[in-house]
């Protein structure tokens, strides 16, 4: 028993000691529900998003089997020359291997570290300007990137004209250009070599077969190609 409550009779020393009790207990209770009121948590972190590129569900007429290849590129507006520097600066403005088509005069030019090293007629979109939709026979417009080369020699295509499937339609070899918003849109052989410098398909570039064997040799995936009007 404590030594203040000496003195006292029997029965008041319990009632005293009960009082004490009580405010111990209610001095305990008071501090933990404090404690409970004034603690802060910190809130745990948001779960890190991860986005997937979008792949366009878009179908190219060309009939190019399709490939989903996120695209990472967007498309530039070339109508002028504050992009793309004409032909007799382009050479002194770009390292590495680039590609320039003009659709206009139906020609490709290969550019490597500066210097021409090819050029190859071309046959293009049957419809003239920059493509605005799926089946509009325009060849886009625009700064593209090689995505992938493929052998295409064994693909066929039907071109509407009631032969069915046309075989050799893509020569040896499909090299496809990551194009937003399109797919099937590449740079390829033919089996009609007296369609170059017309405009005669669907949306991609043809070459003569000799023509794309060549190039295939000079380019690779990422290579930058630039189409203007």
């Amino acid at each position: 028993m404590p030594r203040i409550f000496k003195g006292l009779p029997t029965r008041e020393k319990l009632k005293a000691v009960a009082a004490v009790s009580a405010v111990v207990l209610l001095l305990c209770v008071f501090m933990a529900v404090s404690m409970r009121y004034f603690r802060r948590e910190t809130p745990p972190a948001p779960p890190a998003r991860t986005e997937t590129p979008p792949v366009s569900e878009d179908v190219s007429r060309e009939g190019a089997p399709v490939v989903t290849v996120p695209e990472t590129t967007t498309s530039v507006d070339l109508s002028a020359d504050v992009r793309i520097p004409p032909r007799s600066r382009l050479a002194e403005d770009v390292e590495g291997t680039f590609i320039v088509i003009d659709k206009s005069d139906f020609t490709m030019e290969i550019f490597r570290d500066g210097e021409a090293v090819g050029q190859y007629g071309i046959a293009v979109g049957q419809n003239p300007g920059d493509k605005q939709g799926v089946g509009d026979m325009r060849t886009p417009e625009g700064e593209f990137p090689i995505v992938q080369i493929q052998n295409s020699s064994r693909w066929t295509h039907d071109f509407k004209d009631g032969k069915g499937q046309t075989k050799g339609a893509y020569g040896p070899y499909f090299i496809r250009l990551g194009t937003p918003g399109w797919t099937g849109i590449g740079i390829h052989g033919t089996h009609a070599p007296d369609s170059i410098g017309t405009n005669v398909t669907e949306g991609c570039i043809r070459l003569n077969n000799e023509d794309v064997q060549a190039l295939r040799k000079m380019v690779k995936v990422g290579d930058k190609v630039v189409i203007r009007r």
